[in-house]
């Protein structure tokens, strides 16, 4: 779970510096591209995404079943 939570955080600062917010769908994706085994549901997932970019003051698009 450490490990997910570090891919999640490089995720959400890197796309902070070039982007206005983040995209729940886009970033679900992306992650589950690089952990295609992953054990966390998407909808648990996106909400960690979600959590981490309000840390940063990042807005938040919940849009995971659009993508």
């Amino acid at each position: 779970m450490r490990e997910l939570e570090n891919l999640i955080e490089q995720y959400v600062n890197s796309r902070r510096r070039r982007h206005s917010f983040i995209s729940t769908g886009l970033a679900v994706k992306a992650l589950k591209q690089i952990v295609p085994a992953c054990s966390v549901s998407d909808f648990d997932l996106a909400n960690m995404i979600a959590n981490r970019a309000i840390d940063y003051n990042l807005p938040v698009s919940f849009d995971l079943n659009e993508s």
